[in-house]
């Protein structure tokens, strides 16, 4: 699942409890529209008129028992929180997009904007490169969670191997400081490519 799957589906939970919300809003509005409209009936129309005689037939007519039962709310589903798999120890590094970090990737970027190997904007905080499929959602140990956006370097994964996760930072100062880790990867969910 990508991130904006996930904003998607918090998005539709979002509009379903508004429209739940919505209906039950209109249902009370309605009801109490009703009674007032009933009850004001009834004091206007004794005000307006003599007390009428009543006959014995009109005690004994029939008034319709109207009974309103409460609206039962449609449970929703919380998408179930996707499985853990353990990927193992990972090597931890951090980039960003001056020349230093990516060569000669750096140079060209339409309009000033970088994009990763998937063909997404890459954001710091969200996006990493790795040699994992694109589109995985990882959770790096006390780091959080990232998305397989981008592809390291060839002559990295050949010198480091296949365990490795660069995340992308928006400087080349954070990313420094970021330094190197050693950290559990776990995988969530499905690859989203």
């Amino acid at each position: 699942m990508n991130y904006s799957e996930s904003m998607s589906k918090r998005e539709q939970r979002r509009r379903a409890i508004n429209q739940r919300f919505r209906r039950m809003f209109l249902v009370a509005l309605l009801m109490g529209l009703a009674m007032g409209f009933v009850f004001g009936r009834c004091s206007a129309s004794s005000k307006d008129r003599p007390e009428p005689i009543v006959e014995q037939d009109q005690l004994t007519s029939v008034i319709p028992d109207v009974t309103l039962e409460p609206m039962e709310t449609p449970l929703v589903e919380e998408p179930a929180e996707p499985e853990r798999i353990l990927l193992g120890s990972f090597r931890i590094t951090a980039y960003c997009s001056c020349e230093k970090c990516c060569g000669e990737w750096a140079k060209n970027r339409p309009n000033g904007i970088v994009y990763g190997a998937a063909g997404v904007e890459l954001k710091a905080g969200v996006s990493c490169a790795s040699p994992l499929p694109l589109g995985t959602v990882v959770e790096v140990e006390g780091l959080g969670e990232y998305i397989v956006q981008d592809r390291p370097a060839q002559w990295v994964i050949d010198k480091y191997g296949e365990n490795q996760i660069d995340i992308y930072f928006d400087s080349h100062e954070a990313a420094s400081a970021f330094g190197l880790k050693q950290l559990n990867v776990y995988e969530k969910g499905e690859p989203t490519e």
